[in-house]
């Protein structure tokens, strides 16, 4: 999927391995005499690591796409999310609940989106053929986390083949801010010569589960969203829309917060 982004946009891919090994105890990269016992336990990570690469590599060659690599000391969370400091996008694979670990607060994907402030491009875990042009779903509710996520989606908008704008609301529920916000975002995105179709959607479930029964009904190939639009505390505790899009989504997200 990145590959393919990378083809249709002039991108230049930077392919990351996380060692594992915590920056908090090598904060200068792993470091330790050959032999000793902590490298006895370190060493195959390092090892682990580098045959990824060189896996990422391999096949970077076979689609002619420009990338670079590094191969950092640190845990997955906090090495993504430090790199992603000198990146545009961010891309990930949507957590498996058959291989991640189930006892940590936050999977990959949240981490990334609450701790990066890059948007995140989550690929589904079943790993379908990338769509150049998919029908894109951009979710609005009017929140800066939205804002956010409609901005850094252009690039895909202007390449879609339809998209479509969406907010769950009752009918008549802030009409007037609803109508104006509307004819705002139209002017924003037609700028960008990007013409979307407007609907509201009066809410069935919860949000999450609304936006994915949507994306479903009109074959949407990539869903935009903020997220955590909501206190962290609270996301946490109960979960919210964009924990059941990252559990539950068949299809790839874009989503900023």
């Amino acid at each position: 999927m990145a590959a393919a982004l990378a083809a249709a946009h002039g991108a230049r891919l930077l392919g990351l391995a996380m060692s594992g090994i915590p920056r908090t105890v090598f904060p200068e990269g792993f470091d330790a005499p050959p032999g000793s016992l902590c490298a006895s336990y370190f060493a195959p990570l390092a090892a682990q690591a580098r045959h990824a690469l060189d896996g990422f590599e391999a096949l970077m060659r076979d689609s002619g796409t420009a990338c670079d690599t590094r191969l950092i000391d640190d845990g997955a969370d906090d090495g993504l999310a430090r790199m992603a400091r000198f990146a545009d996008l961010v891309v990930v694979s949507q957590d498996d609940p058959d291989e991640a670990l189930t006892d940590g607060a936050l999977c990959l994907p949240e981490y990334l989106i609450l701790n990066s402030r890059r948007p995140v491009l989550v690929v589904p875990r079943s790993d379908p053929a990338p769509d150049p042009a998919p029908h894109v779903l951009l979710a609005w509710d009017g929140g800066k986390e939205a804002g956010f996520a409609a901005c850094a989606a252009v690039p895909l908008l202007k390449r879609a083949r339809a998209v479509t704008v969406v907010r769950l609301a009752e009918d008549g529920a802030d009409g007037l801010l609803a109508e104006h916000e509307n004819t705002e975002l139209r002017g924003y995105l037609g700028l960008h010569r990007i013409a979307p179709r407007f609907m509201t959607v009066p809410p069935c479930h919860d949000p999450g589960s609304d936006l994915l029964d949507i994306a479903r009904a009109h074959g949407c190939g990539l869903l935009v969203m903020g997220c955590y639009g909501h206190t962290r505390w609270r996301e946490l505790c109960l979960g919210g829309a964009s924990r059941t899009v990252l559990a539950d989504a068949a299809i790839t997200l874009l989503l900023a917060h």
